[in-house]
C-alpha cells in the first residue's frame, strides 16, 4: 500500500469515526436534556426548567371564544403562523396529519394566526382542509406575550399547562420523528 492510499484510507476512517461520534453526541444531548432523539432531530429546543404557559383567550374563525386553559389535561402544540408566511403554508398540511393521528389520544393543535383577520384565516383553513382550532390574534397581543419574533413558532405544552419546548421555523410534522416525539409526550402526560 502506498503512502497516498494509506492517507486516503486514514482520511475515510477519520471521517467515519467523526460521523459516528457526532451522531452519538446528538443522541445523548437529546437524552440528557430530558428529551429524546426525536426532539433533537426535529430541532425542538426542550426546556430544562418548565414554565407555565401564559393563559389567553382568543376568538376562533366562528367567533367563539377559546381559552388555552380549556385544553388542560391534553398535550398542546401551540403554533403561531400567518397566511402570508411561506414556511407556515408548507407545514400546515403535515400538522393536520399529526393532529388527526393523535387527536383521540389527548393531543391538540392550536394555530394562532398572528396579525390576521377572520376572513383570510377562514379561506386558508378551507383551502387546506384543516380541522384543528384556528384562533385570531389580530393585534399581536398573544404573539407578543409569547415573544414570537419569527413565523412559524411552535410551543409544546404538557398536560399540566407547562411549556416543555419550542421550535422556530417550519417543519415537516408528518415524519417518524414527529410521531415518536408526540407519542413520548403523551406517554409522559399519562404518567404524571
Amino acid at each position: 500500500m502506498t503512502l497516498a492510499s494509506r492517507k486516503i484510507h486514514l482520511s475515510i476512517l477519520f471521517t467515519f469515526v467523526l460521523c459516528v461520534g457526532l451522531s452519538i453526541t446528538l443522541f445523548l444531548e437529546g437524552q440528557s436534556a430530558g428529551g429524546n432523539y426525536s426532539a433533537s432531530y426535529l430541532g425542538i429546543q426542550e426546556y430544562s426548567s418548565l414554565q407555565d404557559a401564559k393563559d389567553f383567550t382568543l376568538k376562533d374563525i366562528t367567533d367563539k371564544k377559546v381559552n388555552l386553559k380549556d385544553f388542560r389535561g391534553k398535550v398542546v402544540m401551540l403554533n403561531f403562523w400567518a397566511t402570508w408566511c411561506g414556511p407556515c403554508r408548507e407545514e400546515m398540511p403535515s400538522m393536520e396529519k399529526l393532529y388527526r393521528q393523535f387527536k383521540e389520544k389527548g393531543f391538540v393543535v392550536i394555530a394562532v394566526a398572528s396579525g390576521e383577520e377572520v376572513n383570510s384565516v377562514n379561506k386558508f383553513i378551507k383551502q387546506y382542509n384543516l380541522t384543528f382550532p384556528a384562533l385570531i390574534d389580530s393585534d399581536y397581543k398573544v404573539s407578543d406575550n409569547y415573544k414570537v419574533w419569527a413565523l412559524p413558532t411552535t410551543y409544546f405544552i404538557n398536560s399540566r399547562g407547562q411549556i416543555i419546548g419550542k421550535a422556530q421555523g417550519g417543519r415537516d410534522w408528518d415524519t417518524k420523528q414527529a410521531t415518536q416525539y408526540i407519542t413520548s409526550l403523551l406517554q409522559t402526560s399519562m404518567v404524571n
